[in-house]
């Protein structure tokens, strides 16, 4: 399947959360225009999950921050469940590499002061944090602070304040890269038996082509820098979904269909 052009309305009667449309984006360095995304556009529906992978240096924490109304496009625009929020920021939720908690808070209080500034009401936030803690395992470790946690456990933490912010569209910038292999393993089961049960509409950033495949429903491969989208690709395989797809032949074929895109030897679909 091609990758997106102009709107990416595409089929379907399930309406988007996050358009991103014709979106480019520039720099100057040293003295020179750097081109860094070139007519970016991608969508991401009610409940589902997509992923975008690319090569080092693809843009893709560009498009976040685009994304985030950290910075403006030269062109195109971001929408998020219809609306034009382009520059905007507070529209989304926002996982970042690594968990970036308060280390003076407790793991209680982290998620409550996300909340309330927010403008989740305090005791809706508390009530909210410590139902999901119990909910998610996390309740016997709710008065620690991110010092004594593990690396994994301070992830799903820093997720489940991402999840229980009130916006419609969750952004994840490749929460995992930091953990070792086995921890990042433990931690994509963990996070796909959360989504299964809340469907958020969420937007991975991933290095990793397994990653992508086992958790999404769409994956955007792009392009070198000026990046563009060389491909959007379904997943094909159903959910509940568990990393036993690993083992089966269509997954390896997928993997390197992606990874031939990545090193630019994949036919290009727009």
């Amino acid at each position: 399947m091609s990758g997106l052009q102009g709107s990416p309305g595409g089929s379907g009667g399930t309406p988007w959360k996050l358009e991103v449309v014709s979106v480019s984006k520039r720099y100057m360095r040293d003295g020179k225009p750097l081109h860094v995304l070139d007519r970016i556009s991608l969508g991401v529906r009610e409940g589902e999950f997509v992923s975008v992978v690319g090569p080092s240096g693809s843009g893709k924490s560009t498009l976040f921050r685009l994304i985030g109304g950290v910075e403006r496009p030269d062109a195109g625009s971001i929408r998020i469940a219809g609306r034009d929020v382009t520059g905007q920021r507070g529209h989304i939720s926002y996982m970042p590499q690594q968990p970036a908690l308060f280390p003076w808070l407790t793991v209680r209080q982290n998620i409550v002061s996300a909340l309330t500034i927010a403008r989740v009401e305090r005791k809706r936030a508390v009530r909210l944090a410590e139902e999901w803690l119990e909910r998610v395992g996390l309740g016997d470790v709710a008065g620690a602070y991110p010092h004594e946690l593990s690396g994994g456990m301070q992830q799903r933490v820093s997720f489940l304040r991402a999840l229980l912010m009130p916006r419609d569209v969750m952004c994840l910038d490749e929460p995992f890269a930091a953990l070792d292999a086995l921890t990042r393993t433990r931690m994509q089961a963990w996070l796909l038996m959360q989504w299964e049960a809340s469907r958020r509409s969420v937007l991975l950033v991933t290095h990793s082509i397994e990653e992508a495949v086992l958790l999404s429903d769409r994956i955007y491969v792009l392009g070198k820098s000026p990046a563009t989208v060389r491909r959007e690709i379904r997943v094909p395989f159903p959910r509940p979904r568990s990393q036993d797809i690993w083992t089966d032949p269509a997954f390896t074929r997928l993997r390197a269909d992606i990874l031939a895109l990545l090193e630019g030897n994949g036919e290009h679909d727009d």
